[in-house]
């Protein structure tokens, strides 16, 4: 069982996305601040296995898929305070002790809270399928749907972050690749994968409700509307036209999917497009001008503003942080 373990920390939404291995993520910082991440990533490369624990400090929207033949486990760590909206679905804690899960096929989308940490299992399906047999399991997730959550209780919530944790623990460590290391970490697969068994026999696993799948891909679409360049002339009003909504009930989709208004959501997508923008390549030739224009912004001074009360910094020292960083990279 060959183990790799790293640590990877970022002060950027968009690179702190890039950071699980294997995985197609998009992530929107939504609340102010310097941002924070960090992920603890465990991978066990025979068999297909990879637990992590993720951070992030401050308000985000994610869209995620994990590496493709997977299928993820989510749990919330409960450390920190604030809703969790799943797949467009509020969870019902503030401090959260649920099970998520979702195929690599579906993907999923989470609304974080600030503070907000994650344990994750992605598990090969096949060679899942094949342990659980071994292990005298039934399949997990069979006959479930492609994306459901359900409520841990509290023994159950503890038992499977320390399991996660000590695995983390034991990769990080020295003794990982000592023989004794590798016994304890199958140990400590087997565990995890029974309480994963008893979680999925014992939750009510179910999927978001059809209106709130329908509500997730309208808000998504959307965002991906505003994400583009020199399409900030889509207004709320033309989204409400466009989609055969009233401003009340687009209002309402919005605060339900990911706990803000249109206005309020767009706006911070824009924000973190001109963003990416900034801190991507081809910095040398930029102008913070010329960027803030593309996503709809002409006023300067109100642009470095709002800029800057999201992401703690200036327009500006972005761009200059990133032709600084340049030639480290070429």
């Amino acid at each position: 069982m060959e183990a790799a373990y790293s640590v990877r920390r970022s002060a950027d939404v968009d690179e702190h996305a890039g950071h699980l291995s294997s995985w197609r993520q998009e992530y929107d910082q939504l609340s102010c601040g310097h941002f924070t991440g960090m992920v603890r990533e465990l991978w066990l490369h025979a068999p297909r296995l990879q637990v992590f624990h993720e951070f992030t400090d401050q308000q985000t929207s994610q869209r995620c898929r994990p590496w493709s033949g997977s299928v993820w486990f989510g749990i919330p760590d409960g450390l920190g305070e604030g809703l969790v909206h799943f797949c467009g679905r509020l969870q019902p804690d503030e401090r959260p002790r649920t099970l998520m899960a979702a195929r690599a096929d579906a993907g999923f989308a989470l609304r974080t809270p600030q503070r907000f940490g994650i344990y994750g299992v992605v598990l090969d399906e096949e060679w899942l399928a094949a342990r659980c047999d071994a292990l005298g399991l039934a399949p997990l997730l069979q006959g479930r749907p492609e994306v459901c959550a359900a409520p841990l209780s509290p023994h159950r919530h503890v038992a499977l972050c320390q399991t996660i944790e000590s695995m983390l623990a034991l990769g990080a460590s020295d003794e990982a690749a000592q023989p004794w290391g590798l016994r304890a970490m199958h140990i400590l697969g087997g565990q995890l994968l029974r309480l994963l068994g008893q979680c999925c026999d014992d939750a009510a696993l179910q999927g978001p409700p059809a209106s709130a799948q329908r509500r997730l891909a309208l808000v998504m679409a959307a965002r991906d509307m505003a994400a583009e360049p020199f399409n900030h002339l889509l207004s709320v009003e033309d989204l409400c036209a466009q989609l055969h909504l009233t401003p009340r009930t687009l209002h309402n989709h919005f605060l339900g999917t990911v706990g803000v208004s249109p206005a309020e959501f767009l706006r911070s997508v824009r924000l973190n497009a001109c963003r990416r923008r900034l801190r991507g390549t081809c910095a040398e030739q930029l102008h913070v001008q010329d960027v803030a224009a593309q996503w709809g912004f002409f006023h300067m001074g109100r642009f470095a503003q709002a800029y800057r009360e999201l992401f703690g910094e200036l327009p500006s020292q972005t761009l200059r942080l990133s032709r600084q960083a340049a030639p480290l990279s070429a």
